[in-house]
């Protein structure tokens, strides 16, 4: 993708939005669906994969095992099919969900002129919508990834699914009825949630909704002007004819 969108509302934050090169990465349990990143897990797997598994959750469990001891309890779980067990899987999934809610998404769209998404997410057509240049895979936008869409949870198997290929199987997995958004996503399995720092010449434009008040458009490019390099701006008006936005470009 050229360029990506993020849609926001006018609040007390921004002016650090606007100001900064920071934007706010969310973790899962942020997300406005409750039925995201919710996998449906299966257990079968190899002698080794299961046990080097295991091997790890408890090492993970206790500090009191040493990785001798944690060895010899995952084989005998193992042999004992302990490992088969519905508390023990129960177990396997809760760590599993720890482990997945230390990474942190930012979301973005491919299409700027959604009028849902306008009403859901830019404050019912008073906020804006930011201009992300997103071509290379450096970080931060060009490392986004898309989203798919279906009616199913994601199937994983956890003990034959790469950890890189479960990140992607649930956190870039919606119901289809969020397709209309046709999202992108920022995946950070290492800093998390919270604020990230992104190159200032990625904010590219910023496109006023067509509510948006003349005196934000005005806080907006005054913030805009601190950030040292150009920035465009747009606005969105009605089509008269038609259920459609169009976006202008203005001085």
């Amino acid at each position: 993708m050229r360029y990506l969108y993020k849609y926001g509302r006018f609040n007390e934050h921004s002016e650090a939005l606007f100001s900064r090169s920071q934007v706010w990465f969310s973790a899962s349990s942020d997300l406005n669906d409750p039925f995201e990143c919710r996998p449906w897990y299966t257990f079968e797997g190899k002698a080794e994969q299961i046990v080097e598994s295991a091997r790890k959750m408890l090492l993970n469990q206790s500090e009191d095992l040493t990785p001798d001891m944690a060895s010899a309890e995952a084989v005998a779980l193992f042999l004992e099919s302990r490992h088969r067990s519905s508390e023990r899987q129960e177990q396997t999934r809760e760590v599993a969900a720890r482990r997945l809610a230390k990474v942190g998404l930012f979301c973005l769209s491919e299409v700027r002129d959604s009028i849902l998404m306008w009403s859901h997410y830019a404050q019912d057509h008073f906020g804006y919508c930011l201009e992300f240049a997103a071509e290379d895979h450096e970080y931060m936008f060009g490392a986004a990834q898309p989203v798919s869409y279906c009616d199913d949870y994601p199937v994983v198997e956890f003990y034959n699914t790469p950890i890189d290929r479960q990140v992607q199987l649930i956190f870039l997995t919606k119901y289809r009825g969020w397709a209309y958004e046709r999202e992108w996503r920022v995946i950070d399995t290492k800093g998390g949630s919270g604020l990230h720092s992104y190159p200032p010449i990625l904010l590219t434009g910023v496109i006023f909704g067509l509510r948006m008040p003349e005196s934000q458009r005005k806080h907006i490019r005054s913030w805009v002007k601190n950030r040292g390099h150009a920035v465009r701006f747009y606005e969105c008006t009605q089509d008269d004819r038609r259920f459609a936005i169009e976006i202008r470009r203005i001085e």
